[in-house]
């Protein structure tokens, strides 16, 4: 009955939990009021140019964009952590092997579910017994890619939680919650990683056992290994969206929102009224130069008395 649960109702309102979640987040950051634009250059998707203020007259001509030098951009940070290593190579030599490894693992489920997909369609087996070459090297593929997403996940996560603990830099101001982040990915890697060894070599229970879920029939998990790997990839999922690891989607937003976001203000524009609806938010604390309870605009429009000490001293000089 356990097995049952965990392996079929609890992985769906899981995989439902993570999705829903997600695009609430999502949606709540996408109407949030306009962030300070940092226009923090050079600009990625002006290219080569670096910046279009540095040509004389350069409202005149459009502004240069060129997605091909965006995308590249985004993929050496997504991909190869470009900053880190630029500015914390010790942190990097971690913190890739573990990204690689989420990124092998997310490439792995897929593979897992296209071969599920294919074995349902068809009834052919993905397999390294199978007579098809085609089906041997889906296999074979699937199997690489999971163990070294597995191995190199766990590699990065043991490490950045040993900087965590030794580096008087890091170790003072690392929260309880950074702490428990690693410990749940390093047992979602492990665990996965000792399956695979003494549970399922090849993956065929995974690929099946997500074939029962795509024809929503789940077959329950025996293994006590494939069951607790079931359990915290679930887990994991639910906690994911309300944890700090939402960066994976919100990095979107800053990006594109604040660091590169340098389209001009123009009259009568969208951007114009975005600001302009800005304005009009209160200011919530207080100091000598702020009209109480008066708006941003207000604040930038009137002239509140100054203080008697400054004037004071006005007068003194």
């Amino acid at each position: 009955m356990i097995s049952w649960l965990i392996s079929g109702p609890f992985i769906y309102l899981a995989v439902l939990v993570f999705v829903a979640a997600t695009a609430k987040k999502l949606l709540t950051i996408a109407r949030m009021p306009r962030h300070l634009r940092w226009d923090l250059y050079p600009i990625a998707h002006e290219g080569p140019a670096g910046s279009s203020f540095q040509k004389v007259e350069f409202w005149r001509s459009p502004r240069p964009f060129s997605i091909i030098h965006e995308l590249a951009e985004m993929a050496q940070e997504i991909m190869l952590l470009k900053k880190t290593f630029l500015h914390n190579r010790r942190m990097w030599l971690f913190s890739f092997p573990m990204h690689m490894g989420f990124y092998l693992i997310i490439a792995w489920l897929g593979l897992i579910v296209a071969g599920s997909l294919v074995e349902l369609a068809t009834g052919l087996a993905i397999s390294g017994a199978s007579t098809i070459f085609w089906a041997q090297m889906v296999n074979g593929i699937t199997i690489v890619v999971g163990v070294v997403g597995l191995v190199a996940g766990l590699y990065g996560t043991l490490g950045l939680l040993w900087i965590r603990c030794t580096d008087d830099d890091l170790k003072d101001f690392t929260s309880p919650v950074t702490f428990f982040n690693l410990y749940l990915i390093i047992a979602l890697f492990a665990v996965g990683l000792a399956a695979f060894v003494l549970a399922d070599p090849s993956f065929a229970i995974a690929r099946g056992y997500v074939a029962s879920l795509l024809v929503f029939r789940p077959m329950p998990v025996g293994h006590p290994l494939m069951l607790l790997e079931i359990l915290l990839f679930g887990t994991f999922l639910i906690y994911l969206p309300f944890s700090r690891m939402l960066h994976f989607a919100a990095k979107y937003f800053f990006y594109h929102n604040i660091m590169w976001d340098d389209e001009p203000v123009t009259a009568g524009s969208n951007l114009e009224k975005s600001i302009t609806s800005c304005l009009g938010y209160p200011v919530e604390w207080g100091a000598s130069h702020i009209t109480p309870h008066g708006s941003w605009l207000e604040q930038a429009t009137t002239n509140p008395t100054r203080p008697k000490q400054e004037v004071k001293k006005a007068d003194e000089a």
